[in-house]
């Protein structure tokens, strides 16, 4: 067990060491083509932060279900990532989503080799219930971009891949983070939008700390 909590700080490192080459190879968001937004955040600060924070997803993922850990591969990396610059620049790229989900996919099918096919089940319907809540929070509501809905799949796929309660808890707790952070963000006087990918990304992490939810 302990050699398998030394795989998501490899990771982290691989991904905090790419964070820079990575952040200047991004497309400009679609929307506004002209803003230079990402390779401004390449740096020291950022790749430090990207290790801490993709270290610490992958190892309370290895430490609290080590057997459905691939299923989180794409969440803990580039979801994380996704959160990290979305916090500072509200954008979530589009081709950090596709390859979270690409990651998210394999490691399914991984962790039902392990566990059994209800795995790929579960995180199948999750995927889909995720997809169509955002979605309709998108096109029905305000303050959610359609970045949201892109990593919204990645979200139901992981925290179902545990359990129901699991996912319904990382809806619960991702968006009590969410309406707390809208608050403040509000209060500071930045206006009504803000990133809520980062909320969105930490509620699965959350949901599997409460013992509660846990099978």
């Amino acid at each position: 067990m302990t050699w398998l909590l030394a795989i998501p700080l490899v990771i982290a490192g691989v991904l905090a060491a790419a964070s820079s080459s990575l952040l200047r190879a991004l497309p400009l968001p679609v929307d506004d083509p002209g803003a230079d937004v990402y390779r401004p955040l390449a740096g020291t600060g950022f790749a430090l932060t990207a290790f801490a924070l993709v270290g610490a997803a992958g190892l309370v993922v290895v430490a609290l279900v080590p057997a459905v850990a691939p299923a989180f591969c794409g969440l803990a990396t580039f979801g994380v990532l996704s959160a990290m610059i979305d916090a500072r620049t509200g954008y979530l790229p589009k081709v950090l989503a596709q390859a979270s989900w690409v990651l998210t996919a394999a490691g399914v099918l991984v962790s039902a080799a392990l566990l059994g096919t209800e795995v790929a089940l579960r995180a199948g319907l999750g995927a889909v219930a995720a997809t169509a809540l955002f979605w309709a929070f998108w096109r029905f509501g305000r303050g959610f971009g359609f970045g949201d809905v892109r990593l919204a799949p990645v979200i139901g796929a992981a925290a179902a891949a545990v359990s129901w309660t699991v996912l319904a808890g990382a809806f619960l707790l991702g968006g009590l983070l969410g309406v707390g952070w809208g608050l403040l963000w509000q209060a500071s006087g930045r206006g009504r939008a803000f990133p809520y990918g980062p909320a969105l990304v930490a509620g699965p992490f959350l949901a599997l700390g409460v013992p509660a939810l846990m099978p």
